[in-house]
């Protein structure tokens, strides 16, 4: 009987810690002030590049590297000239001793700047979903204002612009 009932607590602890997982967002939280290389070795910082503008950031592990097409080619297509963007990739996973490999196999794909955090200080934070890119909105006063994760389907695509145009219409997000 003890077996059962601690096999059945551990089984409601674990479907619990799930769904609380999945619904974790970072909206309402204040801008990380990270400073993070990208592959081409330059620093890059909230308080220097972004701060004080409304930022996109798209954010990334290995496994949902495949969607970020998905999600930053019509976003940066319509927000170009409205909001700043950034790229980061979750490479805490990656040994100290490959480090510069994976900087060149970045350069070699990326022409645009991708932030590598190597420590993934910049995911803890910002709750960021594994498998997936997480795609996330910070308003001028340094507010995350929009967090979504996905594949970068139309239909997701489709709600996080209708938000995001929301959010930058807003004088409280400006």
């Amino acid at each position: 009987m003890r077996t059962i009932l601690t096999t059945a607590l551990l089984f409601c602890a674990m479907v619990c810690a799930t769904s609380v997982r999945a619904d974790r967002t970072a909206v309402g939280k204040r801008a990380f002030d990270f400073t993070i290389e990208d592959q081409f070795e330059k620093s890059w910082s909230w308080s220097a590049t972004y701060k004080g503008k409304p930022t996109v950031i798209v954010m990334s592990d290995r496994s949902g590297a495949e969607f970020i097409t998905a999600w930053t080619t019509p976003l940066t297509k319509q927000y170009a000239k409205r909001v700043s963007f950034a790229a980061m990739a979750d490479v805490s996973a990656a040994p100290f001793f490959i480090k510069g490999l994976l900087r060149s196999k970045f350069r070699d794909a990326y022409s645009v700047s991708i932030l590598m955090d190597w420590d993934g200080d910049a995911f803890e934070y910002y709750l960021v979903h594994e498998g997936v890119p997480n795609v996330l909105y910070i308003s001028p006063d340094g507010i995350v204002r929009l967090h979504v994760w996905g594949k970068g389907t139309q239909g997701e695509i489709s709600a996080f612009t209708r938000e995001l145009d929301r959010c930058i219409s807003q004088p409280s997000s400006k």
